[in-house]
């Protein structure tokens, strides 16, 4: 990925206030270790892009010119018509064939280990994959480019690895705008998916979806692009882990149970059977129903109920 200067990527109704340069784009939290270019349609998310280092662009409403002019007399400023929408069209024009060397990287064969036992029935992208030794791939299991799977891992039949998310933009009565995922999805050694799982790739290209080492993956769940798993996690069947939550390690997610999107749950904690995490999990903590409350307080007000 190289530099992209903003007027290289202006349209005709845009209006570049400041020049500037970046190489990815991301939201105004992101933390990717480069420069990037990031969307503000308030003055409290301008705000919060203004802390945030890794901000060197920004693209904003007309009526925040003249404050973003003032409060961020370093970075590069562009006003648009249409912020949201605006952002993610050009995230999905730079992964076009004109800029995606510059802004994706440039693609590299699928590179399997000798020792992993492929079954001829999978489909393997011939692109940006890599697969470690001893890795175990069953019959049906589908897998995209920018997916990585390390060493001893097993993928059951039927689940599919780095596809695409739901990342949808509505755009008034012209329908929904698809925005492309090109980030990547990083699967780490002794890893075990079983059968009819699905796990996205992140959407933008310095991004990742992440499972750690020795998490182990039952049937059929979902976990959403640029989500976070950590070491040693069990997560059971039809759970659903939402778009950038973060699993700490040594988490149980209980079957059906749904983590919501950029939830932390912490090291060690206990998401139950069903429960609804919506806000952030303690550490060492259990929680339970919907929406989740750590689990004293459930069972406590579930017996007064039975009492009265």
């Amino acid at each position: 990925m190289e530099m992209i200067r903003l007027s290289e990527v202006c349209l005709p109704a845009w209006q570049l206030l400041r020049e500037g340069e970046f190489v990815s784009l991301g939201l105004c939290t992101a933390k990717a270790g480069i420069p990037l270019l990031t969307f503000c349609g308030s003055a409290k998310f301008l705000r919060m892009a203004l802390k945030n280092p890794d901000i060197s662009c920004l693209m904003i409403p007309p009526e925040l010119a003249e404050k973003a002019l003032n409060d961020a007399p370093d970075k590069g400023i562009c006003a648009v018509p249409n912020l949201r929408v605006d952002f993610f069209e050009l995230h999905n024009r730079l992964c076009g064939p004109e800029w995606a060397a510059h802004y994706v990287g440039t693609d590299q064969p699928t590179q399997i280990d000798p020792t992993a036992k492929i079954d001829p029935r999978a489909i393997i992208d011939s692109k940006n994959v890599t697969i470690g030794a001893n890795t175990v791939i069953e019959p049906g299991v589908i897998i995209y480019g920018c997916t990585s799977i390390g060493a001893d891992c097993i993928i059951r039949s039927g689940t599919v690895l780095g596809g695409s998310g739901l990342e949808f933009i509505r755009m008034d009565t012209e329908g929904m705008l698809g925005v492309e995922h090109r980030g990547s999805l990083v699967i780490a050694d002794r890893v075990e998916i079983q059968y009819n799982c699905n796990v996205s790739r992140s959407l933008f290209p310095w991004h990742k979806t992440l499972i750690g080492e020795d998490t182990k993956i039952e049937s059929l769940v979902h976990i959403a692009h640029g989500s976070h798993i950590g070491k040693r996690g069990l997560i059971a069947a039809s759970a659903c882990i939402c778009g950038s939550a973060e699993i700490g390690d040594d988490v149980w997610v209980g079957p059906n149970a749904t983590v919501s999107s950029e939830v932390k749950v912490g090291n060690g904690a206990r998401v139950t059977l069903g429960a609804v995490a919506a806000a952030d999990v303690p550490a060492g903590t259990t929680v339970t129903g919907n929406f989740a409350i750590p689990h004293e307080l459930f069972m406590a007000d579930h017996l007064n109920k039975l009492r009265n």
